[in-house]
């Protein structure tokens, strides 16, 4: 009788599941909350519970459960979520700790690899990241994902011809991966092979449209490339998607700068200085606006 309320949580647990494969996420929640309620330290109930509430958005909520999901010491998936939950809330060392736990875990757990090695990369840790993405890569050879991350962290480290074919062989994977298309075209880029780097970032956009990333890069290689009215319209096409993105309003500076439109320039700085008020690139151009505007006005 004693394991009755286990018996009945796990099968409230894995109801709860089922439920959140179909996609009903409150009926889900509500089987993991009943679940809980019979065993507070239901492990299963609690790493679902915290991984669907860190995937809606309420991270803090869903970080608190896998903390007791991991308690007792925790499954790899258990730590895998509350690393991608405290990176995803901007803790990026508390989410390198859990992840790394995680891989000590279970080694042989691809998607744990593939989440520790992309916040490696976000780290700056590149070797560290090409390591475990490469173990990633091994594990799951037939994914392009991790082969698009470990392209980007052998990017990083200035291997571009080598990283050129992993995202190749990603593409022969799957061909529809805007990732990819968007990873090789930044590496055409590097290689100032402007055409080819176009052509790459136009196919991820086709996939995925409103993919900022790839549309800023493509408005970097249509100003290395001359074709400054076009790029202006891409970044300018960025806002419209993302109005606080201060590294495209400082681009857009310092075309400004360029053309000699220092009023233009100041607007655009002083607008990115709202969101990132000590960055250092927006203080120099708000800076040279000014100096712009005030050497016009001495020389009437």
């Amino acid at each position: 009788m004693a394991d009755e309320p286990a018996s009945e949580a796990t099968e409230l647990a894995t109801h709860g599941a089922l439920l959140q494969l179909d996609g009903d996420l409150e009926g889900a929640r509500a089987e993991y909350e009943a679940a809980l309620e019979l065993d507070p330290a239901h492990t299963t109930a609690l790493n679902n519970l915290g991984y669907l509430l860190a995937s809606q958005g309420r991270l803090d909520e869903g970080i608190e459960v896998l903390e007791r999901a991991v308690a007792p010491g925790g499954s790899a998936m258990a730590w895998m979520n509350l690393g991608n939950a405290r990176a995803a809330n901007g803790d990026l060392s508390g989410g390198l700790e859990a992840l790394t736990r995680s891989v000590e875990i279970e080694p042989a757990n691809a998607l744990a690899q593939d989440s520790l090695g992309r916040l490696q990369l976000a780290a700056g840790q590149a070797a560290a990241a090409e390591r475990a993405l490469r173990a990633a890569s091994r594990l799951a050879p037939g994914s392009a994902e991790p082969l698009v991350g470990l392209a980007t962290a052998i990017a990083v480290r200035g291997r571009y011809s080598e990283a050129a074919g992993l995202l190749d062989q990603a593409l022969e994977l799957d061909p529809h991966n805007a990732p990819a298309w968007e990873q090789l075209g930044v590496v055409d880029l590097a290689r100032r092979d402007y055409g080819s780097a176009a052509e790459c970032l136009r196919r991820a956009l086709a996939l995925e449209p409103e993919r900022v990333s790839a549309r800023h890069s493509l408005a970097l290689v249509l100003l290395a490339g001359g074709q400054r009215d076009a790029a202006v319209r891409e970044l300018e096409r960025i806002l419209m998607l993302s109005p606080d993105d201060a590294s495209v309003r400082l681009d857009l500076a310092a075309v400004k700068l360029d053309e000699g439109r220092f009023a233009d320039a100041l607007g655009a700085a002083e607008a990115a200085l709202e969101s990132a008020p000590d960055d250092e690139r927006a203080l120099r151009f708000r800076r040279h606006a000014l100096e712009g505007l005030q050497e016009a006005s001495n020389g009437r």
